[in-house]
């Protein structure tokens, strides 16, 4: 059970730190404009948290690459099957994500974003919020889309 609810803090964490990351205004004004492919990337990346705020398991079905995998800070894995089914879960209701910081780094081919964050929302009906969180979506180029190619999810030191 214990498990169960850390895993559940995590992944919803996880969602509403992405979710975070996509707002332009959360970032520092002394920030750098991002270039092409980093701005092609954070579209990606909205696009990715708005299907999850969403529950859009088609759109994330897209968005996913077949490989795709989340990794927490206890070594735990999690395929793309298995955060398909946690999206569609009525179980799990996002409430706000706090992020502090999000930065953007793409080529032509791949890209990353990063920061840290805080979650809040439900879970079967009861409140909870995230320990502080970093995250890593790391994103490829394929077939002319971008896709989410994997995700790390640890515990912020802040």
């Amino acid at each position: 059970m214990r498990y169960a609810i850390r895993l559940s803090v995590s992944v919803a964490t996880f969602i509403f730190g992405l979710a975070l990351s996509a707002v332009p205004s959360l970032w520092p004004s002394d920030a750098p404009r991002a270039g092409s492919f980093d701005q092609e990337v954070l579209n990606a990346n909205r696009e990715y948290l708005e299907a999850y705020g969403r529950r859009d398991v088609a759109a994330l079905d897209r968005l996913l690459a077949d490989e795709f995998t989340i990794r927490s800070r206890y070594e735990r894995y999690e395929s793309k099957a298995r955060r398909l089914a946690t999206v569609a879960s009525p179980d799990l209701d996002f409430i706000s994500v706090d992020s502090i910081s999000t930065s953007v780094a793409a080529d032509e081919n791949t890209g990353e974003v990063s920061g840290r964050a805080v979650v809040r929302g439900t879970r079967s009906g009861r409140d909870f919020t995230s320990p502080p969180y970093s995250f890593t979506r790391r994103f490829e180029r394929r077939d002319g889309r971008w896709q989410v190619v994997s995700v790390e999810v640890f515990r912020a030191n802040w």
